[in-house]
């Protein structure tokens, strides 16, 4: 519903802007000039903006410009396909999970294909000059979210210094994740987005300081024999990082405050207060290739690695003290880009390994940890067109000692327009 209303509201929008705008080209030199003598000192002086690897380029989509150029359109799109043939292990699905890995008896040598469009994405930015300064607002979907529904990725506003919405935690970095035909990205990154109120500041030479408060991610395991009451989340998980970037060097360092509220035996609702630390590296050797690195570690944030829904836990309540504890995890991963044949071809190597620290009160079935290996490349044709393939690695080992792998190939076909 929410959905039919925005495009309704796009297209009404659109219709009464007809009348009193210039209707720009989509193509990237009109595009290009008319923003650099119209909006450059205007409404493109936002900085902030986390540029995801999988994201479509700025220069595609239809731009509208109003005729006192104090406000501008963007709709944009990316009409996607994801395919994937499993020889073992997984089932399909548009994330490789470590957690999702069968281990023992229940490992799985079925073969699977699976293709889907879900991860298609259409994109709405507005820019505009107001009393308060330059603002944007952005909404951005896809339809991989549960169930293969609708979903929104983005929806936040901006102005000079405040980002007020839902977009990527501030505990990560994502222009350090390496390009993926995985939809997800590494499962032993963050690439987590939440609803948050961030400030940001950007300043001389090359410094960037973000600092945000949260909605929290939280999975606590209670074991079935015991129920309790559920209980609401207290208090906004607390972010902030610094990152310094040279010409050929970007470093970058992160923390987080994750509070966990719990009810105790008692009944009475408790806190704990889960920590967490990420630095993240981008360099490049020479020209063409570039190595990245992120790595955390950590107390009750094991949520932010992009693994499945309640496979690892934040806090495990010990049955035998009645007492929560806060599970302990470590992890990242380092990886490795080549381009070549003037950019229009992109090889990634990539290496991740992810590990939490178990206790004996856990469940034998707990997710303990795992290594995850990638190889891909990706063509890069002219015209917003863009095909990638990839073979996939994945080791899962649990608290008892059981173990299962994973293999697959997988590929992707974008369109951004």
């Amino acid at each position: 519903m929410l959905f039919k209303i925005l495009i309704l509201y796009v297209i009404i929008f659109s219709i009464k802007l007809i009348f009193s705008v210039s209707i720009l080209s989509q193509s990237k030199n009109t595009v290009s000039d008319t923003l650099k003598s119209n909006l450059k000192s205007s409404l493109d002086s936002l900085g902030s903006k986390d540029i995801h690897p999988q994201d479509s380029p700025e220069s595609r989509g239809l731009i509208i410009t109003s005729q006192d150029k104090k406000l501008s359109v963007r709709l944009y799109g990316s009409a996607r396909v994801y395919g994937s043939y499993d020889f073992n292990g997984l089932a399909g699905g548009t994330g490789f999970s470590l957690s999702d890995i069968p281990v023992g008896d229940d490992k799985n040598f079925d073969k699977t294909f699976f293709m889907t469009a879900n991860v298609t994405r259409i994109g709405i930015e507005v820019k505009r000059k107001t009393i308060v300064g330059n603002t944007l607002v952005k909404i951005e979907t896809d339809f991989n979210g549960s169930d293969n529904n609708f979903r929104i990725r983005h929806a936040y506003g901006q102005t000079k210094h405040l980002i007020i919405g839902q977009t990527w935690t501030n505990f990560s970095d994502i222009e350090t994740l390496p390009l993926t035909v995985d939809a997800e990205g590494p499962p032993t990154a963050v690439s987590l987005r939440t609803v948050q109120i961030k400030y940001y500041l950007d300043f001389e030479p090359g410094w960037r300081f973000r600092a945000s408060i949260e909605s929290p991610s939280t999975v606590v395991y209670v074991p079935d024999s015991i129920s309790l009451e559920t209980v609401t989340q207290k208090y906004p998980a607390v972010a902030a990082n610094i990152k310094k970037d040279w010409e050929s060097f970007q470093i970058k360092a992160a923390g987080i405050i994750n509070p966990v509220s719990v009810r105790n035996l008692s009944g009475e609702r408790g806190s704990l207060f889960g920590r967490g630390a990420l630095l993240s590296v981008n360099t490049d050797f020479f020209k063409g290739s570039s190595l990245k690195f992120q790595g955390l570690i950590g107390k009750g944030i094991a949520s932010f690695l992009n693994l499945s829904d309640n496979s690892a836990f934040d806090v495990v309540l010990n049955p035998n003290s009645g007492q929560y504890q806060l599970t302990t995890c470590y992890g990242g991963f380092i990886a490795f880009n080549q381009s070549l044949v003037k950019e229009f071809l992109d090889i990634d190597l990539v290496y991740g390994l992810v590990h939490l620290k178990m206790e004996d009160y856990f469940p034998d079935d707990s997710f303990k940890a795992g290594q995850y290996a990638a190889i891909n490349g990706f063509l890069n044709l002219p015209g917003g067109f863009r095909l990638g393939a990839e073979y996939t690695y994945g080791f899962k080992k649990t608290k008892d000692g059981k173990s299962g792998n994973a293999n697959r190939f997988a590929y992707t076909f974008y369109y951004d327009f």
